[in-house]
C-alpha cells in the first residue's frame, strides 16, 4: 500500500501593526478588528467591530473580509478572501492610508551571550510544555505605562487590571524596573507582591492575567485563558506529628482542557486532595505545576485565577 500523503503545514508569521506585533501559529484563527476582544485589536473608526480574519489551511495562510463595512485591502485591492504570505501588506479600511500590518517569517531565536534565564512562562522545563506568547513587542526605549485605559502604551483588557495599573521603567543604562501604581489587585514579580523592583531577563511581571517577560530584545505578553496544564508531582499529607498519612506521594499530569473526577469513600482524602491541587491548604510535600509555574511559591498571584466550589448546594 502506498502512504498516506501528508498535508503540509503552514509556517508561523508575524503580524505587525502599529499597536505591537503577533505571533501567528497554524491550527487557530486571528481575528482582526476593533472590538477590544480581538486577537489583532486596530483602534480606527474606519475599521469595523469584527473586520476580517487570518487562519492557515493545507499548508498556506489566508486572510477572508467578515463583511466590513470599509473593506480589507492587498496590494490597492478591495478582497473577500486572499492568500497571504512574508512580506503580504495589508490594509483595513482605506486601500491608501487605513491602518495597515505587514507579514514576516517568524525570525529563529538567536543566542545572546550571556544567555537569558528563561522564563518559566515561556519554557516551562518542569513540564516541557510550551506556551507561545500572546503578543511580542520590542523592548521600549521609554517608560511604558500599563493598564486597562485606553490612554495606557500597553492596554490589558482584563477587568482584574486597574485603568492605571503599573509602569515599566526603562533606564538609560539598559535596565527596567516595574513600578505598582496602587493597583487595586496588585502586582507581582515571580509570583510576589512587588510595589517597586528591578525586572531582569526571564523574570515574570504579572498583571491580571497577563504575565510580561523579557525574552532577548522583546518584551513577551502571555495570557492566561486558562487552558493550562496542572503537573502534580509527590504530594504527601500527614497529620499526628506524622502518624498518620493522608496523602501518600500522590503524582499525576492534569492536561489542558481535560476533567479530572476524583472518587472515594467519606475519609479517603479526597478534599484533602483538593485542597492541596488549588493551594488553599498546601501538601507538607512536593511540588504542584500551573502550567509549569510552582504554584505553592506563586500562590499570591495564581490564587486569583484558581476556584473551588466543595459542595453542590454552595454552588
Amino acid at each position: 500500500m502506498g502512504e498516506r500523503p501528508v498535508a503540509p503545514t503552514a509556517p508561523e508569521l508575524v503580524l505587525e501593526t502599529d499597536a505591537g506585533s503577533t505571533v501567528m501559529s497554524p491550527g487557530r484563527e486571528y481575528h482582526v478588528g476593533r472590538d477590544p476582544l480581538s486577537d489583532i485589536v486596530i483602534d480606527d473608526v474606519r475599521v469595523s467591530w469584527h473586520h476580517a480574519v487570518l487562519r492557515a489551511l493545507d499548508g498556506r495562510w489566508s486572510i477572508e473580509d467578515e463583511g466590513s463595512t470599509n473593506g480589507t485591502y492587498t496590494g490597492g485591492r478591495r478582497i473577500d478572501e486572499s492568500g497571504v504570505g512574508p512580506g503580504t501588506l495589508l490594509r483595513f479600511g482605506h486601500p491608501q492610508d487605513g491602518p495597515q500590518a505587514v507579514l514576516r517569517d517568524r525570525p529563529a531565536p538567536e543566542p545572546t551571550h550571556p544567555p537569558d534565564r528563561p522564563s518559566a512562562v515561556s519554557v516551562p522545563a518542569a513540564t516541557g510544555t510550551f506556551r507561545r506568547p500572546t503578543t511580542v513587542r520590542p523592548l521600549p526605549s521609554r517608560t511604558v505605562r500599563i493598564g486597562r485605559g485606553s490612554g495606557n502604551d500597553l492596554v490589558v483588557d482584563d477587568l482584574s487590571v486597574s485603568r492605571r495599573h503599573a509602569e515599566l521603567l526603562a533606564h538609560t543604562d539598559g535596565t527596567y524596573e516595574i513600578v505598582d501604581l496602587d493597583s487595586h489587585n496588585g502586582t507581582f514579580l515571580n509570583g510576589q507582591p512587588a510595589d517597586r523592583a528591578p525586572v531582569l531577563p526571564g523574570d515574570i511581571v504579572g498583571i491580571g492575567h497577563s504575565a510580561f517577560c523579557l525574552v532577548g530584545d522583546t518584551l513577551q505578553e502571555f495570557v492566561d485563558t486558562g487552558e493550562v496544564s496542572l503537573d502534580v508531582q509527590d504530594l504527601a499529607v500527614t497529620v499526628d506529628r506524622g502518624r498518620k498519612t493522608l496523602l501518600d506521594h500522590v503524582a499525576f499530569p492534569v492536561g489542558e482542557k481535560c476533567l479530572l473526577g476524583v472518587v472515594g469513600p467519606s475519609g479517603a482524602g479526597k478534599s484533602t486532595l483538593l485542597n492541596a491541587l488549588t493551594g488553599l491548604r498546601p501538601a507538607d510535600e512536593g511540588t504542584v505545576l500551573y502550567d509549569g509555574r510552582d504554584l505553592y511559591h506563586d500562590y499570591a498571584e495564581l490564587r486569583q485565577r484558581i476556584g473551588l466550589v466543595p459542595q453542590d448546594d454552595i454552588l
